[in-house]
């Protein structure tokens, strides 16, 4: 496979377009991801189904506040998107089983270090691993602590 990485959101701000000054004025709104975008999206988003469900269980064992703060805003995102008149959005919020709002899929030997500046310490990510691979591990630099990373694992 090909190395790289690509975002999947039901309903994100592109990047690149920050709102400088009023919103009102400059009418930016979020939207699908590209790659959700067409025929394709309701087969990408059931088919990640599973592991979104996984993720979500996962997040409301160790953190029940930010599991349903998850949960109460892809509730209101729909809320929006109807008001809006947002079918395509609409369905795909209807089928993104997770509480997370973007899925990053990586396909490679090594990924750098993940540096999110805008994301408060409290806020949290979950990886999975899947598919079948040799030998890995997880070098969580920031801690000093590395971990096996095997097929299946989520951290």
């Amino acid at each position: 496979l090909t190395p790289g990485c690509i975002n999947i959101s039901p309903c994100w701000f592109q990047q690149g377009r920050e709102v400088i000054g009023d919103p009102q004025v400059q009418k930016f709104t979020p939207e699908l991801s590209a790659n959700l975008k067409g025929d394709r999206g309701r087969e990408i988003t059931v088919s990640t189904q599973r592991l979104g469900l996984l993720a979500s269980a996962a997040l409301r064992v160790m953190h029940p506040e930010l599991y349903f703060a998850g949960l109460h805003t892809m509730l209101r995102l729909g809320e929006w998107a109807e008001k809006q008149g947002d079918v395509e959005l609409l369905d795909c919020l209807k089928n993104w089983a997770s509480v997370f709002n973007v899925a990053t899929v990586m396909c490679n030997q090594s990924t750098p270090p993940h540096r999110d500046p805008k994301c408060p310490p409290e806020a949290l990510d979950i990886m999975m691993s899947v598919g079948e691979y040799g030998p890995v591990v997880m070098d969580l630099t920031n801690l000093g602590i590395t971990l096996g990373y095997q097929s299946g694992t989520m951290v």
